[in-house]
């Protein structure tokens, strides 16, 4: 509970930091926020049951590494990409090592969403098409299996592991379509509480 309370914390001063523009400050609780988030999965480490906590650990270190490329003065926005991308499969291998019942209608409505998304997005990619279809499908296919463990098990880690799924596409969404088809107002805000809510139900979700 007191992780959580300082998850929640270290989030608001983020968020805050990111309005009044405190780059020293945006930094420092961009990484403890991850941080504290990590320490709260190891604090679930004795509830592993088959296999999916050293998947998901994984990928919430490799977000961090993510966040930490987003974060330096060069352009390191592919770079950060892949280590996301990578976040995601090993969250779509830690949602696969339980029972699964994956349903086509998910996939078809998830894929309708990405393909207007993308349709949105198209002119102003150019030549971040490819990456950012192949990190779109990434994330989609991280969902429809998070909503198969779900629908098989329909416990409380395996909803936690759906919505996270969801917020992740709601945050990257937000992300996408400012940088790449028009500025939304309060993006930055939207992506990063988004974004942090979604890492934290990925840790709460091996609580079982």
């Amino acid at each position: 509970m007191f992780l959580s309370v300082l998850i929640i914390a270290s989030g608001w001063w983020h968020v805050r930091a990111l309005g009044e523009g405190l780059r020293r400050q945006l930094y420092i609780s961009k990484v403890l926020t991850m941080l504290l988030i990590i320490a709260l999965a190891f604090n679930y480490r004795g509830y592993d049951q088959d296999g999916s906590h050293a998947w998901i650990l994984l990928g919430l270190f490799l977000s961090l590494a993510g966040d930490i490329l987003l974060m330096l003065p060069s352009d390191r926005f592919v770079h950060g990409l892949i280590a996301f991308l990578v976040a995601h499969l090993c969250y779509i291998v830690g949602f696969a090592q339980g029972p699964l019942v994956l349903k086509l209608l998910d996939g078809l409505l998830l894929l309708a969403l990405a393909a207007t998304v993308f349709g949105l997005l198209w002119h102003g990619l150019a030549e971040m098409r490819l990456p950012v279809l192949v990190y779109m499908l990434t994330i989609l296919a991280m969902v429809w299996v998070a909503a198969g463990a779900w629908h098989a098990s329909l416990t409380a880690g395996t909803a936690a592991a759906l919505v996270g799924g969801l917020l992740f596409l709601f945050s990257d969404g937000v992300l996408a379509l400012d940088r790449f088809f028009r500025p939304i107002p309060q993006a930055p805000a939207w992506v990063m509480s988004s974004y942090f809510a979604a890492q934290f139900l990925m840790a709460a979700s091996l609580a079982g």
